[in-house]
């Protein structure tokens, strides 16, 4: 997708010469975490799950400019919230799977109470290898495939990717505790619209990067294909909780703009 001359010229008029703006979205921006503590409310059926805490983090793409030294901060940032589970949701690399090497070596430190658990984004589908699920086995990470894991209280549950994969609600769900709340890693955060199920409290999304270039007023400047409709933070609808991370890598150019990279810390609370 193109962005106009005009369009560019504008924005840059705002903000400085190109090459400033480059300079603070490369050297700052993209290296300062932002821990975004957010509520997320219950419906009244699942108020058992009050007070449970998630760590979302996800759109690493390590191998376009990825760094080290910021997953290790992020990692340090979420094993001080002392949070209950940890969910990556996906596009751990962009092409090369051994990237996920370096990362996996970083993301093995996390100690949530229940476990890490990760989806596929469609990067990692459109370039997978065994390596790369090999690197996320060797962390810690379980990695959900339209399958679930049960606890006492609650499910967490993994779709493949939308875009890249082969996505399926009811293989991932089947012989689960029915009435049990489900807490749902899903890459694209669009699928949102497309179920109904109301033991879904939350799903858990990245994708959109928060548009990883944004303007004032305007916004995300470009949106992916199955992240135009949900761009980032927490959206409500029908009893159901959707929280997309703006992501903590950056695709194509190692620059964020008016998006910080977050590294999101859920609370839910009846």
């Amino acid at each position: 997708m193109n962005i106009s001359r005009r369009k560019w010229l504008t924005r840059l008029g705002v903000y400085g010469s190109p090459v400033a703006a480059f300079g603070y979205g490369s050297l700052v921006e993209k290296q300062w975490i932002d821990i975004n503590h957010v509520t997320i409310p219950l419906p009244e059926a699942h108020t058992n799950l009050d007070g449970l805490t998630v760590a979302v983090m996800g759109d690493f793409h390590h191998d376009d400019f990825g760094d080290d030294r910021l997953i290790g901060r992020a990692v340090k940032a979420i094993n001080d919230e002392h949070v209950d589970l940890v969910m990556l949701v996906g596009d751990y690399i962009s092409t090369d799977c051994s990237a996920a090497e370096s990362l996996c070596e970083e993301l093995r430190h996390l100690r949530p109470r229940y476990g890490v658990f990760g989806v596929l984004g469609n990067h990692d589908c459109w370039s997978l290898k065994p390596s790369l699920l090999h690197s996320l086995e060797q962390a810690g990470v379980r990695l959900l495939i339209n399958e679930s894991t049960e606890f006492d209280d609650f499910v967490v549950t993994g779709l493949d990717s939308h875009w890249g994969g082969r996505p399926s609600l009811d293989r991932a769900v089947k012989g689960v505790t029915p009435e049990k709340p489900i807490l749902m890693g899903w890459h694209e955060p669009d699928t949102f619209d497309s179920y109904h199920n109301p033991n879904i409290v939350l799903q858990l999304s990245g994708h959109t990067h928060g548009g990883q270039i944004c303007a004032p007023v305007i916004g995300p400047i470009l949106l992916p294909q199955y992240g135009k409709n949900y761009p980032f933070g927490y959206y409500q609808k029908d009893g159901r909780a959707l929280y997309v991370t703006r992501g903590i890598g950056t695709l194509n150019i190692p620059a964020r703009f008016m998006c910080q990279p977050e590294v999101a810390i859920l609370t839910l609370r009846s």
